[in-house]
């Protein structure tokens, strides 16, 4: 296999997103694209990422491959890789080294060992939320920030007019509010049924950490139940489930 992908920042910042949950992974390359679906060492979070083929200005896989790595490894790897960048991927031809190539002014070559990873394939989360809110990641990001002065959690709640993060503690309390066609940065609210439940701050924060601020953020909720996070960078999609947090 071989792909070429122009703009290092976006795979960067791709490959981030998913160590900030994940420490290894299985990433799958087929007709679709590159794709990882993995939980961290937990088994709490779980994330779920596309990049789809049409992204990469080149794109060369014969059947399904799949190449287990650790993330670090590859964000070693492109640690230092200018936006100007390309970032040429390929297999060594006895498939036990992964290579990252960072081409620009001159080519920078970086070999990675492939890692044999096992377990059965994740299957997709089949939820059925009652309740989800987009929201500018900005704003989310704020409050998560905002609310880790009180709490180790926060309780999202969704009602058929307005979208609620909160967070008490020992310290105090703190509450962010989004009514629907009076605060902006709420971009869309669809409830069939209001939804609330505790989830933990320091899972929510990495997972909203690379993203763009002027992005939007869909949160998806059911009474106690996981939650459903989605964002794209560029063209990388990233969907996040997240088990509540059970008093």
């Amino acid at each position: 296999m071989r792909a070429v992908f122009e703009g290092a920042d976006v795979f960067k910042k791709s490959i981030k997103a998913i160590g900030n949950i994940v420490d290894e992974g299985v990433f799958v390359f087929d007709d679709e694209g590159m794709k990882l679906r993995s939980t961290d060492p937990s088994k709490i979070a779980m994330v779920d990422f596309l990049l789809p083929k049409h992204a990469f200005r080149e794109y060369e896989v014969e059947g399904e491959v799949k190449i287990g790595l650790n993330i670090d490894d590859v964000l070693n790897a492109l640690k230092r890789a200018k936006s100007s960048e390309e970032v040429h991927i390929s297999l060594t031809e006895d498939g036990s080294r992964f290579i990252v190539e960072l081409v620009g002014k001159a080519k920078r070559r970086f070999v990675i060992p492939v890692l044999d990873i096992g377990g059965a394939e994740l299957p997709t989360p089949k939820l059925a939320f009652t309740a989800s809110a987009k929201v500018m990641a900005e704003v989310v990001q704020n409050a998560f920030k905002d609310a880790d002065a009180f709490s180790s959690h926060v309780t999202l709640d969704l009602t058929p007019d307005t979208f609620t993060i909160k967070a008490s503690g020992t310290k105090g309390e703190y509450v962010l509010e989004l009514k629907k066609d009076i605060h902006d940065a709420l971009l869309d609210l669809t409830v069939s049924e209001p939804a609330r439940a505790s989830y933990p701050l320091d899972y929510l924060q990495d997972m909203v950490k690379e993203v763009s601020k002027t992005a939007a953020v869909t949160v998806a909720l059911k009474t106690d139940a996981p939650l459903k996070l989605a964002y794209n960078i560029g063209d990388a999609s990233f969907v996040y489930y997240l088990a509540p947090r059970i008093e």
